[in-house]
């Protein structure tokens, strides 16, 4: 996913260490400015102009073939300034191509079609990479497992790592399962955020050699994180931090119905809600006008240290989804002092014991998220001792520098 923070920092770690690094994208969307070190490829057609626009006329096969058979190219960021009708060629043609999507398997998972798997294949067979590394499932990996269908005998090692729902949540429709039961078959290697998905794979039929369990957007930079953190103690900070996903995992509205059952105390405070979702900010004009809780902000999109910066004013941080797996949020928010109050969905109960270094909640439970609010907000102890202990966790778990070295080592193991 090249337009993911967590893809760019895991990425940005190997690309000073002289590897021949390439990305083939997910879809249209740009990458991210802060990727570096690595060759970009995206599909366009080595047709002409003048082809296209007869072939059409002539053979509705002949140019549907053009489109199916598309040339890839790699160059670092940028598309190659050939006379060739590349792909795609305006906004609006981009956004009409990603329409034109294929199933990638039995699920109901898609891809783009000049995205898909049999342009990756193509692309797999002319570069013959040492490695490939799928970066999450539905829409990575299982691109990858069609690719490897399609080349047959003689596929690289594959390195398919699971983000967040990808096992937990989806393993519980059939059509995703039988996929995944698939996948976790074919890979040669495999790397998770939590103890609980290796565990889960397992099951579902994995026999992979599993590197070992951290974090899939990498650790922090301690000294910029320390920095960052703001000298006031979480007692005294006056903002909640909410996360704003509303869709087949995040549960946005349950967090901010939580929070209107605690608005004697939450109405005192700024709530920040970041990455919202449409129903979010819908519900979040409601509130101010109907409820005490007037002070909200919406922020749809910061970078990385902005987003650190928010937590470090921040004295809870509220995340709610009915699945998840370390929540880099929560990872976050204990960096900069803020109480984490994740549902239980998560593997959170890897990181902090709950009622000590935060809590873990229901998902489904408005008036048992509202109750740990309303500790977090008026125990001054609680979550002072928490920033202390959660700080420690970070610094032992999540040094960047550290982290790197655990990141170079599985590569070197690999290619050995």
């Amino acid at each position: 996913m090249q337009h993911s923070s967590h893809a760019v920092r895991w990425i940005n770690n190997l690309a000073d260490r002289g590897w021949d690094l390439h990305l083939f994208p997910m879809n249209y969307e740009p990458v991210l400015p802060t990727l570096r070190g690595i060759t970009m490829h995206r599909p366009f057609l080595r047709t002409s102009r003048d082809q296209m626009r007869s072939a059409p006329r002539t053979s509705p096969r002949r140019w549907w073939n053009a489109l199916v058979a598309a040339e890839v190219e790699g160059h670092p960021h940028r598309l190659r300034q050939d006379p060739v009708y590349k792909l795609p060629m305006t906004f609006k043609a981009e956004a009409a191509l990603d329409r034109l999507r294929l199933r990638t398997g039995e699920s109901d998972a898609t891809s783009p079609l000049f995205f898909g798997p049999r342009t990756l294949a193509r692309l797999i067979r002319r570069l013959q990479p040492d490695l490939i590394h799928s970066m999450e499932f539905q829409h990575c990996s299982y691109k990858v497992l069609r690719a490897r269908e399609i080349n047959g005998n003689g596929f690289p090692p594959w390195l398919a790592t699971n983000w967040g729902s990808d096992i937990y949540h989806f393993r519980h429709d059939a059509r995703h399962r039988a996929q995944i039961q698939r996948l976790v078959r074919h890979i040669d290697f495999y790397s998770c955020e939590c103890q609980r998905d290796i565990e889960l794979a397992r099951e579902l039929g994995m026999t992979a050699k599993t590197l070992p369990v951290m974090p899939n957007s990498g650790g922090f930079d301690l000294a910029n994180a320390a920095r960052l953190r703001a000298e006031v103690p979480p007692s005294r900070r006056r903002s909640i931090m909410v996360k704003g996903y509303q869709h087949f995992a995040g549960r946005a509205l349950t967090a901010l119905a939580a929070l209107e059952r605690c608005a004697d105390l939450v109405k005192d405070f700024e709530v920040v809600i970041f990455s919202p979702s449409v129903e979010a900010m819908q519900r979040a004009d409601e509130l101010r006008a109907t409820s005490p809780i007037k002070n909200i902000t919406v922020v749809p999109h910061a970078p990385h240290d902005e987003m650190l910066r928010m937590h470090a004013r921040a004295r809870v941080y509220l995340g709610v989804s009915v699945s998840d797996a370390i929540s880099t949020s929560a990872l976050e928010a204990m960096a900069m002092g803020a109480f984490p109050i994740q549902t239980d969905t998560s593997c959170c109960d890897e990181w902090f014991e709950s009622g000590r270094g935060g809590y873990l909640i229901p998902a489904d439970d408005i008036n048992v998220i509202g109750d740990r609010v309303r500790r977090a907000l008026s125990d001054d102890r609680l979550v002072d001792e928490a920033a202390v202990i959660n700080w420690q966790v970070i610094a032992t778990r999540l040094d960047e520098r550290e982290m790197q070295q655990h990141v170079w080592a599985f590569y070197e193991e690999i290619f050995m």
